[in-house]
């Protein structure tokens, strides 16, 4: 078991993807920050976003995860002292929860030595998430597809071109997971349904094949965007403005209410797609945060 302490990195992430629900991700070169080591007694400090609001107790998402790490490994949890450098924007669909799972989840496994293995770990980020779509991505790095069967977690990474960036703009306001999601229907139609099955498979293997030209035919969606929309005051207007200044596509980033656009990495033209979507959201009185961001395909490791 580890004596000493260390820091470690976790990378925001992006789900979904437009047509991938709660089966795509991608791990997004911005990070948060996790400091962690035994101490005689129990501490957490939480510097950045939600300094002002997340727990500095037990209770914190991260102490949660790293409990359930030592639960599972059956070992008892020693008093940890944890600093918190915190970037992710909370409830802005790029994976904060997330970020503390797995970093939680990270930190204690290399506190015991590395005594669970990355299935085990992402079994356990799941569980705790609810749903795999963030954290596979979190854990793993890179473009994820994950499915679940029989009671277990399956897979699959694929590493993202270097040329691929992003550019993130967040609005001034928070969406809930449990909001979003409430507002989609329980059923859909079969239309819809295979709509949503060749697109998600085309996307995928185009990513797979570093197709720009198949991910940007294959960036729409007919299961959740268009009921998370109603949630987010002048998406659809920034989506069209992304496009129209040269983005690959654009989507909603998770739940929302971030709005992605994915494109390649050429500076002018990042600053151009980030000013687009600034402006269009301003144009429907929504104050946006603009972030340029290369891909990651690492996932979370140490700082």
């Amino acid at each position: 078991m580890a004596t000493t302490g260390f820091r470690i990195q976790i990378p925001a992430t992006t789900a979904n993807c437009g047509c991938g629900y709660d089966s795509f991700g991608m791990a997004l070169g911005y990070y948060n920050y996790i400091e962690m080591q035994p101490s005689e007694a129990f501490s957490i400090k939480i510097e950045g976003e939600g300094a002002n609001s997340l727990a500095d107790t037990a209770q914190n998402l991260i102490v949660r995860s790293a409990q359930a790490a030592y639960d599972l490994a059956g070992i008892s949890m020693p008093p940890l002292s944890i600093l918190c450098q915190n970037y992710i924007p909370l409830a802005r669909g790029m994976g904060s929860s997330s970020a503390a799972i797995v970093g939680g989840i990270y930190g204690a496994n290399l506190l015991m030595g590395k005594i669970l293995d990355y299935q085990a770990m992402l079994e356990l980020a799941s569980k705790i998430e609810g749903h795999p779509d963030n954290v596979a991505p979190a854990l793993y790095g890179g473009f994820t597809v994950i499915a679940s069967e029989g009671g277990k977690q399956y897979v699959k990474k694929v590493s993202l071109p270097a040329s691929l960036h992003a550019v993130l703009a967040s609005p001034d306001f928070p969406i809930s997971t449990k909001k979003a999601r409430a507002i989609m229907p329980r059923s859909v139609s079969l239309d819809d349904a295979v709509y949503n099955l060749s697109h998600a498979a085309y996307l995928a293997l185009s990513i797979a094949e570093g197709d720009m030209a198949g991910l940007r035919a294959m960036l729409f969606d007919r299961l959740h965007q268009p009921y998370r929309f109603t949630l987010i005051k002048g998406a659809q207007e920034v989506v069209e403005a992304a496009i129209a200044a040269g983005a690959i596509g654009c989507v909603i980033s998770g739940s929302g209410p971030t709005m992605i656009a994915f494109t390649e990495n050429d500076p002018v033209l990042m600053e151009n797609i980030g000013g687009a979507m600034q402006e269009a959201f301003a144009a429907a009185d929504v104050t946006a945060q603009i972030r340029t961001v290369a891909m990651d395909n690492q996932g979370v490791r140490l700082a």
